[in-house]
Formats: structure tokens, C-alpha cells, sequence
């Protein structure tokens, strides 16, 4: 886990979960800036470092990947199945 000017950077599932479990108030969740800036309530959490293909199985069309991972790299990905 990173924490940057208290922005919560998780890296890891389990890291993830310590964190909801130990917190006090509601998160202001971030990715990639994709949106631009949105309003935040809350302790910011970014899920940047949640990246990863977690599982995939073309012939099943099923794709499960971290949160953080961008949809660029998604589409990359799957563009290179075809």
C-alpha cells in the first residue's frame, strides 16, 4: 500500500479489504482521471494499483480483472484474441 499526500493506494486485495474494514467514513474512490476531475467526499482511495487479469477464458467470453486495470489495456487485450 501507498499512501501519497493521504490519498490510500492500494495494491493488493487484501490490502484493499484492511483498509475498508479499519475506516471511519466513506471513500472517494479514483481511477485512471478518465472523467476529469469529479467532487470528493470522503478519504480518497485509488485504485490505480488494483491492476491485473485476474481471470480469462475466451471460449466462455468471461474476463475478470482488477479494478484499476484501464480499458485501454482491456480492449488491447482483447483485440489481441480477436
Amino acid at each position: 500500500m501507498t499512501l501519497t499526500a493521504s490519498i490510500l493506494a492500494p495494491v493488493s486485495a487484501d490490502e484493499l479489504g484492511t483498509m475498508v474494514r479499519e475506516a471511519s467514513g466513506p471513500f472517494a474512490i479514483t481511477g485512471g482521471g478518465t472523467r476529469g476531475a469529479l467532487p470528493m467526499n470522503g478519504t480518497p482511495l485509488a485504485t490505480t494499483g488494483l491492476t491485473g487479469v485476474r481471470l480469462y477464458e475466451p471460449g466462455a467470453l468471461t474476463l475478470v480483472v482488477g479494478a484499476g486495470m484501464r480499458l485501454a489495456d482491456v480492449a488491447t487485450l482483447l483485440a489481441s484474441e480477436g
